[in-house]
């Protein structure tokens, strides 16, 4: 209940990275349920999680429960108190936090409030007032502060604000009884602070404040809190405020005030003058050939069951009634079909609302600005509920006061489609218990969501399967189960969005002797890729529909859109973005962000945005009509700039001793670097940001003419795609570098990319292709005299002569690297050979030899300072060590070796040492040791999918198989 802080004893206890908080905060809140591993990743990264969402779960779960167990002593064990231990528990599926009063303040508030709640007999409201308020101090703050806001606005959370802020106002309405205000305003007043649009929190306050002396304040507060709600959501306070403020005109005795009264009637209507029951069914005819969204629909199901009408919190006990109007919605880009879901959806529950379904196209986004204000919409509405248009004031408070009285007996389905902002909806919430009011929206509402408590569903792109149905729908079955080739062409041109899709599903359509292949033809020869979706009604030419987006961006934010066309591939970090417009990181976040709330740009995880494949054509055609060629090409150098500087750097932070290098290109003006602070976020970077792009980059590159970039990004990413076993795209990478390096007469920079080259043949078992661009590299670096680049390369030929089982022949070559590596002054070089050469002797059973190798190795290491070439020469010692029987001596450096590829949060080389460690366990005849190492092998395999995750499944197999076997008799 405030900023997210844990103790044991008196010592605080540091709770790790933002992400790890955010769970610990999502189970604490979920404390005694089971969370879902699904639901802790849509929490956590809402619709576009990466990749790696579940791994990055486990490894945060896998450190809140060492860190319960280290400090709240939650071992299993003999003498161990389990009665009251807070503990993580893995449970089907997801996971369990075990949490007690004593030990989590928001399980001891609600204990308190509960107690408050079931306080009976004389005295009980005093009793009540003391629980609750005892509850209420534990309160530092708005629930979990200080994680991200996308997470903090989820529902758990916002709940959880829900609950305190209905105990803040059943205790102002217990010291109204009691004629106690004071002793609740400390609380009172920063929870006001908090909600400042809450209009009964407000009427609490304004007459706590007059009942204890302070009517100057009370009068203040009002007008304050009355321009607010005139400012921002255009209406005038309530009746609840209006009889506090009259109240204290007519009193100024202290502590005279009593609790507001009924609201009065409503103007314009008197009792006999009530207008005559009328049930509207307003919703517009569902699509016939609605296909997919089955996940939505069972989304909306779920968040809005079929008791919704009954479920109400009104029991008489409450000083305060909880909100009992439920909002949905739906929210997403444009074409993303959010109108169609929510008239089918809202067709198929339309009986649980017996009072009618209303529904407007509120036209938020209307090219010529026409929005329908929430007066006009109300004037509607109120026409539609029976009510004279003579009876209609025009006053916006009476009117909103009638529209709120006429439909407070009534349980409607209200469906504002296509509204602007959440300003555009506040005005139009209404109802009786168990109205439900769906909303569609480009924009993302978020003021909806965590103010009015609506629950947000985000529409993306159909998924394949559903592209096609859509497409079936509409043309049937026999156009396309005779040509299902063509039919996912299309629905690949549409690139999954569900207009792009009804626009093409008509064309074809019209011409139902066409062949669908012939179709899909032309969808590849249009000059334009929107070319396709053009159409004279407005409302299906997917230019025009994008344009109404675009044409309400602010001109910074649109020159952002454009400019992010630019960009080679659809996934774009916030530090990109910033180098294509030449403006800082923090600006170009704002500017993104006003895009993904716009829904021209997608976020798929912080700082990382994806651009819809048609979006990015739309932008296209903008960036070539407006910007001229000269910015458009420094904003390409500049996001080149920032992929080859932030490369290197990452590179250098792998292997920081890496010497094969050459003087970076200037970085063109506004050009954002990052330098990652670790090895992991250096390969996270890499993995992420640029090889999903990569080749695209490279290609743009040389494209512009920049071969440097080119041979740069080459040589920063050899070593990084190796060891994740790119290999296929270490050769594409290495034949551009090699055309770049040939194109500007760069001897040594071919000379690298032969080497490179050789090297990805080899992994790949092509051994002549391997050995012809080897030993080019060794010619070349000889002509250059770069002792340094004639090592690496014997280095590599003696890697591919071990393949080949020609031990002598790759010691040939060690022998020849030992000396040009000293010629060079490069120790790390030196401790690289020599742990290789120790290695060349185990594949030769001279084992006793290799421990002297890899010990020189280790020395070397050690006095360059070079922990990764230590930690390998560890791992050889400990192999040596192994195939001689000594296993505790193998495990002992195996140990050392992994300790350090931890530190240096090297993943694939931990797992690497890890199979060694399975392996040594598994000579000891220790099977549940083995088995135990190497599944933690194939997890982080699996994670940088890497094939060796193979060989290492088969080991762990075998293990289990023999494991299973009954023993002899």
């Amino acid at each position: 209940m405030g900023p997210l802080r844990a103790w044991h004893d008196d010592e605080e206890l540091d709770l790790g990275p933002a992400k790890r908080q955010a769970l610990l905060a999502l189970l604490l809140v979920r404390s005694g349920q089971p969370t879902s591993l699904s639901t802790i990743i849509d929490v956590l990264w809402g619709d576009a999680p990466p990749s790696s969402a579940a791994n990055v779960v486990y490894r945060h779960a896998a450190a809140i429960r060492r860190l319960l167990e280290s400090q709240f002593g939650t071992r299993s064990g003999a003498g161990a108190d389990r009665s009251s231990a807070t503990r993580l528990v893995r449970v089907s599926g997801g996971y369990r936090l075990d949490a007690f009063p004593t030990t989590l303040d928001l399980l001891r508030f609600r204990e308190l409030r509960e107690a408050a709640e079931e306080t009976a007999g004389p005295g009980a409201t005093t009793e009540r007032l003391r629980l609750l308020s005892r509850a209420l101090g534990l309160s530092r703050g708005p629930t979990a502060a200080g994680i991200p806001p996308h997470i903090a606005q989820h529902p758990y959370f916002v709940a959880v604000d829900s609950e305190y802020l209905a105990a803040v106002k059943d205790a102002a309405a217990l010291a109204t009884t009691l004629g106690e205000q004071a002793s609740i305003l400390d609380i009172l007043q920063p929870a006001a602070a908090q909600h400042p649009l809450d209009e009964v929190l407000q009427a609490h306050l304004v007459q706590s404040l007059a009942s204890t002396g302070r009517q100057a304040e009370a009068l203040q507060a009002y007008h304050q809190v009355r321009t607010r709600l005139d400012e921002q959501l255009g209406i005038a306070p309530g009746p609840e405020l209006q009889s506090v403020y009259q109240e204290i005109l007519r009193r100024d005795t202290p502590g005279a005030l009593h609790p507001a009264a009924a609201p009065p009637k409503p103007p314009h209507q008197h009792a006999d003058q009530r207008p005559h029951p009328v049930r509207p069914a307003q919703l517009p005819p569902d699509l016939t050939v609605f296909a997919g969204r089955t996940a939505e629909l069972a989304r909306l199901d779920e968040l809005f069951p079929a008791d919704l009408a009954t479920e109400t919190d009104t029991a008489p006990d409450r000083a305060h009634p909880r909100p009992t109007v439920a909002i949905g919605a739906i929210v997403g880009m444009a074409g993303v079909g959010k109108t169609t879901l929510a008239v089918h959806w809202a067709h198929r529950v339309a009986h649980r609302f017996p009072d009618g379904q209303l529904y407007l196209n509120m036209r938020g986004f209307d090219p010529g600005g026409a929005q329908v204000t929430p007066s006009e919409a109300r004037r509607t509405f109120l026409t539609a509920l029976g009510v004279p248009a003579r009876d209609i004031p025009p006053g916006q408070d009476a009117q909103l006061g009638l529209y709120r009285s006429t439909a407070a007996g009534l349980r409607l389905l209200i469906v504002l489609d296509n509204v602007a902002d959440s300003d555009h909806v506040r005005p139009l919430l209404a109802g009786a218990p168990g109205t439900l009011v769906l909303v569609t929206s480009r924009d993302r509402l978020s003021g909806l969501v965590a103010t009015d408590g609506a629950h947000p569903l985000m529409l993306t792109e159909l998924n394949p399967d559903e592209a096609r149905q859509a497409l079936v729908r509409r043309l049937g079955t026999r156009r396309t189960d005779a040509e299902p080739a063509a039919v996912d062409e299309i629905a690949a041109h549409c690139a999954r969005l569900p207009l792009a899709l009804a626009i093409a599903g008509a064309q074809a359509a019209l011409f139902p002797d066409r062949r669908l292949t012939s179709i899909a033809s032309e969808f590849r020869g249009r000059p334009a890729a929107l070319d396709a979706f053009t159409d004279t009604d407005p409302n299906a030419d997917i230019r025009s529909v994008f344009s109404w987006s675009y044409r309400k961006l602010a001109p910074a934010t649109a020159r952002m859109f454009r400019l992010l066309a630019l960009h080679p591939g659809p996934v774009i970090a916030a530090s990109t973005a910033a180098s294509l417009a030449g403006t800082a990181l923090e600006p170009t976040r704002e500017l993104l962000s006003e895009l993904v709330r716009a829904h021209l740009l997608t976020e798929q995880a912080p700082d990382l945005y994806v651009l819809h494949d048609l979006l990015g054509a739309y932008a296209r055609e903008l960036l070539r009509t407006t910007d001229p060629d000269d910015r458009r090409e420094l904003s390409v150098q500049r996001m080149l700039d920032h992929y080859v500087h932030t490369a290197l750097a990452a590179a250098t932070r792998l292997a920081p001793h890496r010497t094969e290098a050459w003087p970076l290109p200037p970085l063109q003006p506004g050009t954002t670097v990052q330098t990652p602070p670790d090895h992991e976020r250096a390969a996270d970077w890499l993995d992420q940001q640029l090889l999903p792009v990569l080749l695209q980059v490279v290609d743009q590159a040389a494209t512009h003419g920049l071969h440097a970039h080119v041979c740069q990004l080459g040589l920063a990413l050899e070593r990084h795609l190796d060891r994740l076993a790119h290999w296929e795209q270490q050769l594409a990478l290495q034949r551009i570098c090699l055309l770049s390096a040939e194109t500007q007469g760069d001897p040594s920079a071919a000379a690298h990319a032969h080497r490179a080259l050789g090297f990805a043949h080899g992994r790949l078992g092509q051994h002549d292709e391997a050995r012809t661009h080897l030993l080019r590299a060794l010619g070349l670096f000889t002509a250059a005299d770069d002792p340094r680049g004639q090592a690496a390369t014997h280095r590599s030929l003696a890697f591919r002569a071990n393949a080949a089982g020609r031990h002598d022949q790759a010691l040939d070559h060690y022998d020849r690297a030992l000396p040009l590596y000293r010629r060079a002054g490069d120790t790390v070089g030196q401790g690289s050979v020599f742990n290789e050469i120790g290695w060349t002797l185990i594949l030769k059973s001279d084992h006793r030899a290799a421990l002297d190798h890899c010990a020189r190795a280790i020395e070397l290491c050690n006095s360059a300072g070079d922990l990764s070439g230590e930690a390998a020469a560890l791992d050889s010692l400990g192999y040596a060590h192994h195939h001689l029987g000594e296993y505790d001596h193998a495990l002992k450096h195996y140990q050392r070796a992994l300790t350090v590829y931890r530190e240096l949060k090297d993943r694939y080389l931990e797992a690497d040492v890890l199979v060694h460690i399975g392996q040594a366990h598994s000579a000891r005849g220790e099977s549940d040791l083995a088995a135990r190492s190497w599944e933690r092998a194939l997890r982080i395999l699996d994670t940088l999918r890497h094939p060796d995750a193979s060989l290492v499944r088969r080991q762990l197999d075998e293990v289990r198989a023999i494991a299973s076997r009954p023993a002899p008799h």
